[in-house]
């Protein structure tokens, strides 16, 4: 198939190796799958209207959010059957990832482990790190013209980072029922902790929950620094697994 895969990161924040890894990672499979690979710098806001970047002022995931599905629409519309997007702090750590799914779209599937009154519990929430969109789906244009309402009218005070991203699709998911790709998970920083030690309950809690191993992680950068980053990046691509 005609297939694009889609990366954006500022220019900025290319200084950090392990970031690099993740990117080139995504870039390494793209090529070796045989899909098209673009990645788009500082320039991803351009496509976002004024009123929508003064509506969100600071809180850039919101933009990105938007961002993100305007260039996979363009990307369909410029003649590719099929569109990946994946967020800059994914990491492939086993390129033996594959990406199938019934349906004309699909996001990512976490286990999101954190402490609750005095436990661990793991949640399942759908996340936008990936997502793939064929040619002629209908759902994308709707997120798009959903996304615009949304910030049009809501309360800046009230604007969430993930407002548009995961809590819509999660509320959404209820209701369309969603094609699921659980092999782009994502590590909460309790699960990074542990990694970074070699073993622990947050990562035991993971293994036990996630029916389908993970191949690749969202690092969640803006919760985790850079050293915990580094780390984690550094055991998934020695042991090949979580």
């Amino acid at each position: 198939m005609n297939i694009l895969v889609l990366q954006s990161c500022s220019v900025r924040q290319l200084s950090s190796p392990w970031l690099q890894t993740c990117l080139q990672s995504v870039a390494s499979w793209a090529q070796q799958t045989g899909f098209y690979y673009r990645f788009i710098g500082d320039e991803l806001f351009s496509v976002v209207p004024e009123w929508y970047m003064a509506k969100v002022q600071t809180k850039l995931p919101v933009a990105t959010d938007y961002a993100r599905l305007i260039y996979l629409q363009q990307a369909l519309a410029e003649g590719f059957e099929q569109v990946i997007w994946l967020d800059a702090d994914v990491l492939i750590f086993d390129q033996g990832l594959i990406l199938e799914f019934t349906g004309s779209c699909a996001f990512g599937y976490e286990f999101w482990v954190q402490e609750h009154k005095g436990k661990l519990v793991a949640r399942s929430n759908l996340h936008n790190a990936v997502c793939v969109f064929k040619k002629n789906c209908v759902v994308l244009p709707f997120l798009i013209q959903t996304i615009a309402s949304l910030v049009q009218r809501v309360d800046p005070v009230h604007l969430a980072p993930q407002f548009v991203g995961p809590k819509l699709l999660n509320a959404l998911h209820s209701l369309c029922n969603f094609s699921l790709l659980p092999q782009v998970g994502a590590l909460s920083p309790l699960v990074v902790a542990d990694i970074c030690v070699g073993s622990g309950a947050a990562l035991e809690l993971l293994r036990q929950q996630s029916q389908v191993s993970p191949l690749a992680v969202n690092l969640c950068a803006s919760l985790i620094g850079e050293e915990a980053a580094s780390a984690v990046v550094a055991s998934l691509l020695t042991k090949g697994s979580l």
